[in-house]
C-alpha cells in the first residue's frame, strides 16, 4: 500500500469513528420511538376494546368493530395514513405490548430494531400457552441480539416449532387447500401474476427461473467477448418474468432454449434438512426432528419424504449433542467433503448480515493460502463475491475461532461476532433430555483435524455416521 493510499484509509477510518457512533444512536432512538409508538397503538387498542365493552351489548357481526374503525380513522385522519392500516397496526401493538414483554423491553433498549420485532412476533403466532410463548421469547431473543432481521426470521420460524401448540404437519394441511394463483391489473397496461403455493414448490420455481437467466446473461457476455453484436440489454429479472410467461405459455422455454444457453437441461436447486427419524414410518412429531426447507421454513413430512426418495445421494451430518456444532458430512475425498461441510455449517456467506446462499458462495480461507493457511474446515468459510472481495482489498480483516466462529475486525477497529446458522438450528433446547446412547459423555475425543473415523466413542452400539445409508 502506497504511502497516500495509506493516509486516505486512515482519515477515511477517523471520520467513520465520528460518523458511526452517530449511526448508533440515531438507530437505537429510532428503537426507542418504535416501542413508544407501539405503546401508544396498543392504548389506542384499549380504548377501542372499552368502548365496545361499554356500549350496547346488542350489536353484533361488523357492528361490534365500529369503535375500532373510528378510532383507527381518527388516528389516519391524523397522520395522513390508511384507516385500515391504522387498525392493523393497532392489533399488531396490542399482541407485541400484552404478549411480547421482553421483545418490547428489548426494542426499547435500542438492543433490536422494529423489523426484528416483526420476526418474533411473526413466528411466535403459531404458539398459543403464554408459558410456551415466554420460554420462545427468551430463546429467540438472544438470537436476535446477534443477527440481522433476515437471518433471524428462518432461525425464529425453526425455534418456534418447539414450543407451537400443534405440529407443523397439521397446519400444512390446512394451509396448503388455499393454494391458488391470481392476477392484480396495475397501472400502464402491466398485471401481476400471483401464486399462493407451498414453499419448496414456490422457491424451487424462482431458482430455476433465477438460474435460466444466469445461463442467458452468461451466453449473452460471451458473445460480447467474441464481438457478436447482441441486442438484448435485459436486466435479469426481466429475463426471469420473459422466461416465466415463456414456460407457462408454451410448456418450454422456446425463445431461450437451445443454442449455448441449453436451458432445458437447467433444474432448480433446493436443499432441504431431513432428520432421520422423520423418515421412518412411524414418523416422529418432535420438533426437533421437523424437515426444513434451508433459510426459510418448514416442510411437510411428505415432501421431505418425496425428495429424499428421488435424491441422488444423502448428507450424513454428525453434530455435537450438546452445542450442536456440525462435526462431521459425508466421507469423500476431502476437497468435496469440506465443500459439502461447509454448505450444512455455513448455509450462506458468513459475511454479518448477508444470506446469499452457498451455491453462490466461494469457499475462502480465513488465513490466506499465499500466507501459509491450511485447507480445511477450521480456515475455511463460505463467502458471497462482494465479500469476498472486501475481505481481501479492504482493511477489514477476519479470524476464524473454534466451531466455525468468524471475527471480524472493521477498518476502525469494531468487532462483529458470526455464529454458523447451523449451530443456532442444530442445537437442541438446552432443558431437553438427550437420550442414551447421546449422552454428554458419549464422545470421549473429536481430534482437531477430524476425521468422523477417529473419533472415539465410549458405549455405542451403533456408528452414528451409518445411521442414514446411502
Amino acid at each position: 500500500m502506497t504511502e497516500s493510499a495509506l493516509t486516505a484509509r486512515l482519515r477515511a477510518d477517523a471520520r467513520m469513528n465520528v460518523v458511526l457512533p452517530k449511526l448508533i444512536e440515531i438507530r437505537a432512538a429510532k428503537a426507542r420511538l418504535d416501542a413508544e409508538e407501539a405503546r401508544a397503538l396498543a392504548e389506542a387498542q384499549a380504548i377501542a376494546a372499552d368502548w365496545t365493552e361499554e356500549a350496547d351489548n346488542s350489536r353484533v357481526g361488523s357492528d361490534a368493530g365500529f369503535p375500532y374503525r373510528s378510532i383507527a380513522a381518527e388516528i389516519g385522519a391524523a397522520l395522513r395514513v390508511s384507516d385500515r392500516t391504522v387498525q392493523r397496526q393497532m392489533g399488531e401493538a396490542a399482541t407485541l405490548v400484552n404478549d411480547y414483554v421482553g421483545t418490547l423491553e428489548a426494542l426499547d433498549a435500542g438492543v433490536i430494531s422494529a423489523a426484528h420485532v416483526r420476526a418474533i412476533v411473526t413466528a411466535g403466532a403459531i404458539i398459543e400457552t403464554p408459558e410456551m410463548r415466554a420460554e420462545f421469547e427468551q430463546d429467540v431473543l438472544q438470537i436476535a441480539a446477534a443477527e440481522s432481521a433476515t437471518r433471524l426470521t428462518p432461525l425464529a420460524k425453526r425455534r418456534a416449532e418447539w414450543y407451537a401448540d400443534t405440529t407443523f404437519e397439521q397446519r400444512h394441511r390446512r394451509a396448503v387447500e388455499d393454494r391458488a394463483v391470481w392476477v392484480t391489473d396495475v397501472e400502464d397496461g402491466m398485471a401481476e401474476l400471483r401464486a399462493l403455493l407451498p414453499a419448496v414448490v414456490a422457491h424451487g420455481v424462482h431458482d430455476r427461473l433465477s438460474e435460466m437467466a444466469r445461463s442467458v446473461i452468461d451466453a449473452r457476455e460471451g458473445e460480447a467477448k467474441t464481438e457478436t453484436e447482441t441486442d438484448d440489454i435485459r436486466t435479469t429479472d426481466q429475463i426471469r418474468a420473459d422466461i416465466l410467461g415463456d414456460l407457462l405459455l408454451t410448456a418450454a422455454p422456446t425463445a431461450h432454449d437451445g443454442g449455448p444457453t441449453d436451458l432445458g437441461a437447467i433444474r432448480a436447486t433446493v436443499q432441504i434438512t431431513v432428520p432421520v427419524m422423520s423418515l421412518i414410518e412411524k414418523r416422529i412429531t418432535d420438533p426437533y426432528e421437523t424437515a426444513f426447507l434451508v433459510g426459510h421454513s418448514p416442510i411437510d413430512p411428505q415432501t421431505a419424504c418425496m425428495l429424499t426418495e428421488g435424491a441422488a445421494g444423502w448428507d450424513r451430518i454428525l453434530t455435537h449433542p450438546i452445542s450442536g456444532q456440525v462435526l462431521a458430512v459425508d466421507r469423500y475425498r476431502p476437497s468435496e467433503q469440506q465443500r459439502r461441510h461447509l454448505t450444512v455449517r455455513d448455509q450462506h456467506c458468513r459475511f454479518p448480515g448477508c444470506r446469499m446462499p452457498a451455491k453462490r458462495c466461494d469457499v475462502d480461507h480465513t488465513l490466506d493460502h499465499a500466507h501459509g493457511g491450511v485447507t480445511c474446515e477450521y480456515n475455511l468459510a463460505l463467502l458471497c463475491e462482494r465479500h469476498h472481495m472486501l475481505k481481501h482489498h479492504t482493511a477489514w480483516t477476519v479470524r476464524q475461532l473454534p466451531g466455525g466462529i468468524l471475527e471480524w475486525t472493521s477498518p476502525t477497529g469494531r468487532i462483529y461476532i458470526d455464529t454458523p446458522i447451523s449451530t443456532i438450528e442444530f442445537a437442541p433446547d438446552p432443558e431437553h433430555e438427550i437420550p442414551e446412547p447421546w449422552a454428554p459423555d458419549t464422545i470421549t475425543r473429536v481430534p482437531e483435524e477430524l476425521d468422523p473415523d477417529d473419533i472415539e466413542y465410549d458405549n455405542l452400539e451403533f456408528d452414528p455416521l451409518e445411521l442414514i445409508p446411502f
